[in-house]
């Protein structure tokens, strides 16, 4: 009778370890994030559109970062009460869109200068331990020539602490006359 006893309560533990474990497991995937920069208008939609489609999938969160450009003239924490506010309004659109996916959304305003970008989502991505940086940028070169994404891109590309996903969004359909 004993011995039944000991293998009832090994086996309860056991099934509580790995009831235990497969929690662990879940909340550790929820607390994966992907990171947006907010940078052009349907470029950002079509990376936010797809890495709201990830996280639902993975059980992330999604934080959105948008640019304020601060010129080189002017100081870093200098005040653009109108520039924060039409980038607060935009934010919460952009929210409401990845909360209709069912994923979680924080919004928060990065400080930058022109063409270091990187800087601010590198940091951004290092404090909330980002899995995974999705970039909704145009392809400024359609031949290849130099290099075919903005400052700001390749500023994130060379400064990212993990992975970045770049959604270039459809290629530009061009219409051809019928002779």
């Amino acid at each position: 009778m004993a011995s039944f006893r000991r293998f009832i309560s090994r086996h309860a533990l056991d099934r509580g370890r790995r009831r235990l474990r497969h929690t662990t497991r879940r909340l550790i995937g929820l607390q994966r994030m992907v990171l947006v920069p907010l940078l052009g208008v349907e470029q950002t939609r079509h990376a936010l559109d797809l890495a709201c489609r990830l996280a639902s999938d993975r059980g992330s969160r999604v934080l959105l970062l948008a640019p304020l450009y601060v010129d080189w003239e002017l100081p870093l924490d200098a005040h653009f009460e109108q520039e924060e506010a039409a980038l607060r309004i935009e934010l919460a659109r952009e929210r409401a869109l990845a909360e209709s996916y069912g994923v979680g959304a924080h919004t928060r305003i990065v400080r930058a200068r022109p063409g270091e970008l990187g800087r601010g989502v590198a940091e951004a991505a290092a404090e909330v331990r980002a899995s995974l940086i999705v970039l909704g940028a145009p392809v400024d070169s359609q031949r290849g020539f130099r290099r075919p994404f903005s400052r700001d891109v390749w500023s994130v590309l060379n400064d990212a602490p993990c992975p970045v996903m770049i959604a270039t969004g459809a290629p530009p359909r061009v219409e051809r006359a019928v002779a």
